[in-house]
């Protein structure tokens, strides 16, 4: 028997077979058109990009059922690559067969979405490499928010999808987190020699304090970079391994994913990874693009509505002058000569939205340190929210919420408190005065137990160390506020002072008891 596939591929196999030769054959007959044409096209590539001629194609399947079995030949088509459950890749001999191919699957009703394999490029300018001092530090102002390293609830794994990580080098040391991936070369091997990846991973997360080098902005906090390797020598990149990467890291379970790369060409594909990244609790950062005198084309990934887009200003805090701005920049932070990691265990500068992104990967990270429980969108809302305001009032596509100000987000991120020790469990003993049939309430530091009567715990007497105790009142917890005991007569108080003593035994709801006893005076007035 004949499988449906078998069945499928025979069928298409003949119809990519029959419209090739029709093709063919219309090309013999206008073979003067067809020149014209070519003179045509090589004038318009001026304006259509190299990737538009790419001979990969991404095909999305509906539920991961594929048309073709993975052993089946069909025509014109190199390999086959498995990208996602639910997306492969596949290679073509030329432009040709790929377009052929393109026309059939998108008629299979178990094909959901085809799209070329488009490329990617780093956002980076090389500066002066004399250039130095970290001045963007004090600009960002995270001293105060670094001197709270102790109150750190999470360590943190940055995920930074570029050129890979000089794994050797002196200033990344202890930074770098086991597992990272390289998709270019499909292995383990994430060394960098491009050193785009290296100075990315230097901004978030150079280590401080260790005598060399820079500073990542993460400062102190625990913080890892898992490098996933996409691009080699000349920061070109193939979105199916950036979809890749950001499933692996998805896998991984990273806090942060950082992208300092794009190009103009926008995937459905690559949206609905990093929406499922978003998901499953990632901050997603990408940078914003280096083309603004250049066409200032929208950017992808950066523009994709749940990427956190980043633009780069100057030192005297004004946009930078190749820094893509559009509506769907979120925030800036400093991108010119930017001193960081490089190759070989070095160091340089660097300028470009590559390097204002992760600035702002890093603050998320923090923010995430500290507050494990915050989503993507309130990491998100509290970067926007407490960013300086560039540019006219309000959001902007210059600037837009403004330059990240990790000072004004340190003093939005409430401080953690330790709990009192339980040696430190007393409570708040004022004098009173109280009505004769009045109920009165004392204070204590932490919640008592509901539904227990502590009367037991509780003297009063007419006098300081009078041992004739009044027992006619109840002691029980407050239903409203259980850090409070009300103390009721079973009638009504005798006019004049009394003494009430908390009995050293009592104990909090933790079963803490009170270390020593305290004395209060009450005086009952008349009605």
């Amino acid at each position: 028997m004949v499988s449906y596939n078998g069945l499928k591929e025979s069928h298409i196999t003949k119809v990519w077979q029959g419209r090739k030769e029709g093709r063919m054959r219309r090309r013999h007959h206008i073979v003067l058109s067809v020149c014209i044409g070519l003179l045509a096209l090589l004038g318009f590539q001026g304006i259509v990009s190299a990737e538009d001629f790419s001979n990969e194609l991404l095909v999305e399947y509906a539920e991961s059922r594929q048309t073709f079995s993975m052993d089946g030949i069909v025509p014109g088509v190199e390999s086959r690559e498995t990208i996602t459950d639910e997306v492969e890749l596949w290679s073509f001999t030329d432009s040709d067969d790929m377009l052929l191919m393109k026309e059939q699957l998108l008629e299979d009703p178990n094909v959901l979405h085809v799209e070329p394999n488009y490329e990617r490029y780093s956002h980076v300018e090389f500066n002066d490499p004399i250039l130095v001092k970290q001045w963007w530090i004090p600009q960002m102002k995270p001293q105060l928010l670094w001197s709270r390293v102790q109150e750190q609830k999470k360590k943190i794994v940055v995920a930074v999808i570029d050129s890979g990580i000089d794994v050797q080098h002196e200033d990344l040391q202890g930074r770098i987190q086991p597992g990272g991936y390289n998709f270019y070369a499909d292995n383990s091997n994430v060394q960098d020699v491009d050193g785009h990846g290296t100075a990315v991973a230097g901004v978030v997360a150079a280590k401080a304090g260790n005598n060399l080098g820079v500073v990542g902005i993460t400062g102190l906090y625990d913080t890892k970079i898992l490098p996933l390797k996409i691009s080699h020598l000349n920061g070109l990149s193939k979105l199916s391994d950036s979809i890749k990467a950001i499933d692996y890291a998805i896998k991984k379970q990273v806090d942060v994913i950082n992208m300092s790369y794009g190009s103009s060409d926008r995937s459905q594909l690559e949206e609905k990874v990093i929406q499922r990244a978003v998901d499953s609790g990632i901050t997603v950062v990408a940078s914003a693009g280096n083309d603004a005198t250049k066409g200032n084309s929208i950017m992808f990934p950066a523009s994709y509505p749940s990427v956190i887009s980043v633009g780069a200003t100057e030192r005297d805090n004004q946009r930078a002058s190749f820094s893509n701005y559009n509506s769907h920049v979120s925030l800036v932070a400093p991108g010119a000569a930017i001193t960081t990691t490089a190759i070989h265990n070095s160091y340089t500068s660097f300028s470009g939205t590559s390097f204002s992104g992760p600035i702002v990967a890093g603050v998320a990270a923090l923010v995430k340190s500290l507050k494990p429980e915050a989503t993507p969108s309130e990491i998100r809302q509290l970067l926007e929210m407490t960013a300086t305001d560039l540019g006219v009032p309000g959001k902007d596509i210059h600037y837009g919420a403004g330059l990240v100000n990790i000072e004004r987000l340190s003093n939005a991120l409430p401080a953690f408190t330790t709990p009192l020790p339980p040696s430190e469990f007393t409570g708040d003993f004022p004098e009173l005065n109280v009505q004769t049939n009045k109920v009165f309430n004392i204070k204590f530091t932490s919640e008592l137990l509901h539904g227990k009567d502590y009367a037991r715990h509780i003297y009063i007497t007419r006098s300081p160390n009078s041992a004739e105790r009044i027992d006619s009142f109840t002691a029980r917890v407050d239903p409203i506020n259980s850090k409070q005991l009300l103390i009721t007569p079973t009638t009504e108080w005798p006019q004049g002072v009394h003494y009430l003593r908390v009995d050293r035994g009592l104990q909090n709801k933790s079963g803490v008891a009170m270390k020593k006893s305290f004395a209060v005076k009450f005086t009952v007035q008349p009605r």
